[in-house]
């Protein structure tokens, strides 16, 4: 994005009340828009935003064939997380379900 597209999308940022709003491209932070410090330093709620998130990142991810299936083990990537529960409610569908 140039920065007139950035402008542009800064003053509809604006017009629409969002607090906080950043675009990362790769590694490297493209965009932030802040409305203010006191935003900056509030927790924000997202209540359930966050598995949205995370099954759209697994999508991708699989998508791309960097995760085989959501029906792997959770344990494959995170194995401190290992007990005695039933392992096959330890699968990303659970995750995203």
């Amino acid at each position: 994005m140039d920065k007139e597209q950035l402008e542009k999308l800064e003053k509809k940022l604006r017009g629409i009340k969002v607090e906080a709003f950043i675009i990362n491209q790769g590694e490297k932070q493209v965009f932030e828009y802040i409305k203010n410090n006191k935003v900056k330093e509030k927790p924000f709620k997202v209540y359930s935003i966050t598995k949205t998130i995370i099954s759209l990142m697994v999508g991708v991810l699989v998508d791309r064939a960097m995760i085989s299936s959501i029906h792997t083990p959770i344990l494959e990537y995170f194995p401190e997380i290992k007990n005695d529960e039933d392992p096959e409610k330890k699968r990303l569908r659970f995750i995203i379900c």
